[in-house]
C-alpha cells in the first residue's frame, strides 16, 4: 500500500493539513477538487517529490524517505501534469529512458529494456511510432508515452497527475480506459481528475480536497453527488442520475 497519513506541507501561504490517502495495489484512487485544491502538491509528496513538514508517507510499510531515489522510482511511478519535449528523441528511446532506475551511472540499456519499451508501445498502441521523433506525436499520443515511461521500471503503484488535461474526448476515453487496465492489473493507481464525472466511472474511490484538506472521500456514488459536489466547487449545478450519471447547469433546458 502507498499511504499518506496525516500529512501536513506548506508553501507560500497555503498549506496541505491533515491529509490522508491510501493506495492499494489493483485499485483506482482518484483526486478531485477546485484549482488550488492541493492536489498536485498532494500527489507530488506521495511521489516523493516534496517532503511533508509532519506526517508520514509508506509504501509497502517503508518511509518513502527512507529509500534512495532509484529504489522510490522502481516503487512508485509518478506522471506530471506537462511535458514539453526539447529534443527529437524518438518515441522508443523515450520510453527506455524509464529504466534509468535500473541502471548505474555508466550503463546503458540493454536488450531486455529496449524490448521491454517496445511491449509497452504495442500495449498502448504505439508500436507504429517507435522510430518517429516524439516531437512529432499528438497530445493524446504524448501523454500514452509517458506513462509507457513511467511503467519501464515496472512500479507497484502509478501516480498521474492531470492525465486528461488538453486532451479531446478519444484520448480522454483511451488514457481513461488504459489506467483502468493497469489498475485490474495490479498497480495501485492514483490520478488527478478535473472532471468528476469521468472519476465517477473508472474510479474505485474517490478523494476529494479543498483547501488544503480532504473535504470528502469515498465509493464514487458517495462521492459525486449534487449536495458535495456543489459545495466542494461552489457551483450552481445539478447532478442528476437517469440511466448514467452528468452534471449540468442548473436550470440547463429552461430558459433563463
Amino acid at each position: 500500500m502507498l499511504e499518506a497519513r496525516s500529512i501536513y506541507f506548506s508553501y507560500g501561504g497555503f498549506s496541505i493539513e491533515d491529509v490522508s490517502i491510501a493506495v492499494e495495489r489493483g485499485r483506482l484512487v482518484s483526486i478531485i477538487g477546485p484549482n488550488g485544491a492541493g492536489k498536485s502538491t498532494l500527489l507530488r509528496l506521495m511521489a516523493g517529490l516534496l517532503e511533508p513538514s509532519s506526517g508520514s508517507v509508506t509504501v509497502d510499510g517503508a518511509p518513502l524517505h527512507s529509500l534512495s531515489p532509484r529504489e522510490r522510482a522502481r516503487l512508485v511511478g509518478y506522471v506530471p501534469p506537462s511535458h514539453t519535449p526539447v529534443f527529437p528523441y524518438r518515441a522508443l528511446d523515450f520510453v527506455v529512458s524509464g529504466a534509468a532506475p535500473e541502471l548505474g551511472i555508466f550503463d546503458a540499456p540493454t536488450r531486455r529494456h529496449v524490448e521491454r519499451a517496445r511491449r509497452l508501445l504495442e500495449t498502448l498502441g504505439l508500436a507504429e511510432k517507435a522510430e518517429a521523433p516524439y516531437t512529432e506525436l499528438s497530445s493524446g499520443q504524448l501523454r500514452l508515452l509517458l506513462v509507457a515511461r513511467a511503467l519501464m521500471s515496472e512500479p507497484r503503484y502509478l501516480l498521474l497527475d492531470e492525465p486528461t488535461a488538453h486532451l479531446d474526448v478519444k484520448w480522454q476515453v483511451e488514457v481513461l480506459r488504459l489506467v483502468r487496465r493497469l489498475a485490474s492489473q495490479g498497480v495501485g493507481v492514483a490520478a488527478v481528475l478535473h472532471d468528476p464525472v469521468q472519476a465517477y466511472y473508472f474510479s474505485d474511490e474517490i478523494v476529494a480536497l479543498a483547501g488544503g484538506r480532504v473535504a470528502a472521500r469515498g465509493p464514487p456514488g458517495e462521492v459525486v453527488r449534487e449536495d458535495v459536489i456543489r459545495r466542494l466547487y461552489g457551483a450552481d449545478v445539478r447532478v442528476v442520475d437517469c440511466g448514467w450519471r452528468a452534471i449540468v447547469p442548473r436550470g440547463a433546458g429552461e430558459e433563463i
